[in-house]
């Protein structure tokens, strides 16, 4: 058995690798920090799972999922995240991963939902599947959020914009240029049909994204 665990935080993921190595004495653990790294691991080796963070330090990896499902069509992908929102869990799904659990959730769940996808089962904790129901009830009524027009990265930033967070600081945070970050912001107002930031954060509140 062979086990990849994709994280951007060296001691999360060392710690990870251990409590998934005790309770699978027999398997190769392997570790990713970026993108980068997981492309080549992922063409390297047939794993038998990965546990993939969606922040990686490159890249939102949620946008590499199709590649990755296209170099291993059988192996099945378990998101780790400490995003637990709506927008993160049905872009996941959509893309083809099999189980999605938040970081307040592991380790405790996280050895569960790798016997699960082993098994050829879906995984969802507990709270990732009462927040995908009450998206399936909202998506029955005919209405889609503004925010569901944006691409997992676009979504990342429009969390931190109605956060108050500068055009630097998401920089900083996301890995990014200011360059780059600006652009993002351009791409959200248009899609969301606003022209600033509080008009961002006042739906984001609204909504319910942000505290």
């Amino acid at each position: 058995m062979h086990i990849l665990m994709a994280d951007d935080h060296a001691v999360v993921r060392s710690g990870l690798c251990r409590i998934v190595g005790d309770a699978f004495p027999g398997a190769t653990i392997g570790e990713v920090g970026s993108c980068k790294e997981l492309r080549e691991k992922v063409r390297e080796t047939d794993w038998s799972v990965l546990v993939l963070d969606i922040a990686l330090e490159d890249q939102n990896s949620l946008e590499l999922v199709p590649e990755l499902r296209e170099l291993r069509p059988d192996m099945p992908i378990i998101v780790l995240s400490m995003y637990g929102e709506r927008q993160f869990i049905v872009r996941a799904l959509r893309a083809g991963v099999s189980g999605y659990l938040t970081k307040d959730r592991a380790p405790e769940e996280l050895l569960q939902a790798i016997r699960s996808v082993l098994e050829g089962k879906r995984y969802l904790s507990e709270t990732v599947a009462e927040t995908l129901a009450d998206h399936v009830a909202l998506a029955g009524s005919g209405t889609e959020a503004l925010h569901e027009l944006l691409s997992p990265r676009e979504y990342e930033v429009l969390l931190l914009l109605a956060s108050a967070r500068s055009a630097s600081e998401i920089a900083t945070q996301l890995h990014l240029s200011v360059k780059t970050v600006s652009t993002y912001r351009t791409r959200i107002l248009e899609k969301m049909g606003m022209s600033s930031n509080a008009q961002l954060m006042r739906y984001a509140l609204q909504r319910g994204l942000v505290r």
